[in-house]
This record gives structure tokens, C-alpha cells and sequence, in this order.
């Protein structure tokens, strides 16, 4: 493999605050699964923050949390950008890239808001591995865009939001995808007393 030369099935996707970056890695994990590949979502943001706790034990956990994913089919790894000024994860992260390499059928998605030719990362290795992936930019999502991306995450939670209801949440909420989404996975927890189906009158009781 030529270093200039784009990894086979490897992509990295970039892309604004709100542009759904997390939201399209976690489809590509469930549309891999309902195919009977073996994938996995990893936000590099929430693992960081939770090796950087106080609990030791939590920390030598995180440490050796990259164990053994060179055998998933898919990867995708969000939040890439959070490996500034963490250079014990960004050597985490290139070891699993070697060890990827030497899978050819090994799919690697990531998901960043700074292009990897603009990230300050310390290791010169990892940064050219990043490279080697194919890069998509995202644009901004429109609000119509993210009505749908909120219909489609709550189906595949087992909700039924109409198109109305959709709508009636972006009025009411922030339009962020990020708080979307934490909104979504407070609605689950609570919409069994409604039968999962969420209606206009059952969300102003939650929200207000």
C-alpha cells in the first residue's frame, strides 16, 4: 500500500457541528448488523472523558479498550478530532490501524469535525494513516434533514413519530443533532406509558 494512496474501505468523514456525522457512523453500524456483520460505534469523546476520571480502575479499563476490534468487520470511530493533545490514545488508535491493515476485508469509518490534514495530532504516523483514508465533507443538515434523521433514529428505536410530531420537536427543542438525539433517548425511556407511539399532547407533559 502506497502511503499517498487511499486505504481500501477505509473512510473519514468531516463535517460542521450539527452536519449528523455521529448520526450516519451509528447507520453504518446498524445496516452492517441487519447484514450479519459484526460492527461497533466508538465515540472517542466519551471514552476519553471516562479514562480521564478519578477512578483508577475506570482508567486502566479504558486503557485497554481497543483490545481485540481488529475483528469486527466495521468500525466506526467518532470524535477524532479529540485526540489533540492525547497522545497515549492517539497511540492506542494507530496500533489498531496497523493491525487493521493487515485485514483486507476490514471496513474502517471515521468521524471528525477537522480534516486530517488539519489536525494537530503529535504522532506523525497516525496522522499520515489518517490520510490514507477516503475523505467526505458533510454539509450543515437543513431543518427538513433532520426531521428525517429524527424520524429514522426513533423507528429504530421502536417509536412511532409522525411527521408532526418530528416537527413539533424541532419547534420546541434545540435543533442541535447532538441534543436531538439525547432528547430521542430520554423520550425511550419514558415512552412506554404511551404505548411507544409519541404524540403532540404526551410530549408537552414530558417537556414541560
Amino acid at each position: 500500500m502506497h502511503k499517498d494512496q487511499p486505504a481500501a474501505g477505509w473512510v473519514y468523514i468531516t463535517g460542521g457541528q450539527g452536519s449528523g456525522i455521529s448520526h450516519l457512523l451509528q447507520a453504518c453500524v446498524t445496516l452492517a448488523t441487519e447484514h450479519q456483520l459484526s460492527a461497533m460505534y466508538l465515540s472517542l469523546n466519551e471514552l476519553i472523558m471516562a479514562s480521564n476520571a478519578e477512578d483508577v480502575n475506570a482508567a486502566a479499563t479504558m486503557a485497554g479498550y481497543f483490545d481485540g476490534l481488529e475483528s469486527f468487520d466495521l468500525l466506526c470511530i467518532d470524535d477524532i478530532e479529540c485526540l489533540v493533545d492525547q497522545p497515549f490514545w492517539q497511540e492506542q488508535l494507530f496500533y489498531l490501524i496497523e493491525k487493521l491493515k493487515n485485514r483486507s476485508d476490514a471496513r474502517l469509518v471515521l468521524g471528525s469535525h477537522s480534516l486530517a490534514a488539519e489536525l494537530e495530532i503529535d504522532l506523525a504516523d497516525l496522522k499520515s494513516r489518517l490520510k490514507w483514508a477516503t475523505g467526505f465533507q458533510l454539509s450543515v443538515l437543513s431543518d427538513e434533514q433532520k426531521t428525517q434523521v429524527l424520524q429514522f433514529k426513533a423507528e429504530r428505536l421502536g417509536l412511532v413519530m409522525s411527521a408532526e410530531v418530528a416537527s413539533f420537536l424541532m419547534n420546541r427543542c434545540s435543533r442541535n443533532m447532538a441534543d436531538l438525539s439525547e432528547l430521542l433517548a430520554r423520550l425511550d425511556q419514558q415512552a412506554l406509558s404511551s404505548g411507544r407511539r409519541l404524540t403532540i399532547p404526551w410530549l408537552k407533559t414530558v417537556l414541560d
